[in-house]
């Protein structure tokens, strides 16, 4: 199964993405996608890895810019990788199994856009490193990325961090407390070596009190203590009948 013979228009395809891409929310969600996965996938079948590129672009700058739709740009990545993911299998089975699909992951691509705007924000766009590492985040917890594929931007945090540069610190409070919201995201704080690398960075004299305050604050998140779900002392005795085995 080769490229379809029909031209693939790249800006005409683009300007329709961005147009679906702006009426995305969270009502209409599942036909926009639904929309969106049938475009994209029209262009994988026609080469068209350039139309791809720059949604994986726009996606990354819309979530910098548009904080509010964050975690809906990552759901609805995750949507679209496995489904291109699919289509690669298919071409696959198509070739009998003889050939694979040479076309990169659309994960793969997302990742070197976020990469991109990671390098610029460290080097001269402070104040969209924030939400970038939040929207980073949000695609670790929907397993588009890979937790190992992101250890390199976490280190260089950590290392920045232990440097004194605040702006990491907070970055980096900012991807733990994103990712511990969610039950299986302590696992991936874990993995990423966060619990370790933090207490490093707070044996740092030169880190700022505010950045102090933001990390002590995500070690705290690795140590909480069990909530006690009784109002007093003396209701949990009543029901586990404390008082009468002390008087026994």
């Amino acid at each position: 199964w080769n490229s379809w013979s029909s031209q693939h228009d790249s800006r005409l395809e683009q300007r329709r993405i961005c147009g679906l891409l702006n009426k995305l929310n969270v009502t209409n969600f599942d036909s926009v996608a639904t929309k969106l996965i049938e475009r994209l996938t029209n262009c994988r079948r026609r080469d068209g890895i350039e139309t791809i590129e720059a949604f994986a672009g726009s996606i990354a700058l819309r979530a910098v810019e548009d904080t509010q739709r964050s975690s809906l740009y990552a759901y609805l990545c995750r949507r679209v990788d496995r489904e291109l993911e699919m289509e690669d299998r298919r071409w696959t089975w198509l070739n009998d199994g003889t050939r694979q699909s040479s076309h990169p992951s659309f994960a793969s691509i997302l990742l070197g856009s976020c990469e991109c705007r990671f390098t610029q924000a460290l080097d001269e766009r402070a104040a969209q490193l924030f939400p970038l590492i939040e929207f980073i985040g949000d695609l670790l917890l929907d397993g588009v990325f890979p937790i190992a594929d992101v250890q390199d931007l976490v280190d260089q945090l950590f290392t920045l961090a232990e440097q004194g540069q605040e702006d990491s610190a907070i970055a980096l409070s900012r991807l733990c407390r994103r990712v511990a919201r969610e039950p299986e995201g302590m696992r991936i704080l874990e993995q990423l070596g966060a619990s370790g690398s933090t207490e490093r960075v707070l044996e740092e004299d030169i880190i700022t009190p505010k950045a102090r305050y933001l990390l002590m604050a995500v070690v705290d998140l690795f140590y909480q203590e069990p909530v006690d779900v009784f109002d007093s002392a003396g209701l949990r005795n009543e029901i586990y009948n404390l008082d009468n085995d002390e008087q026994d």
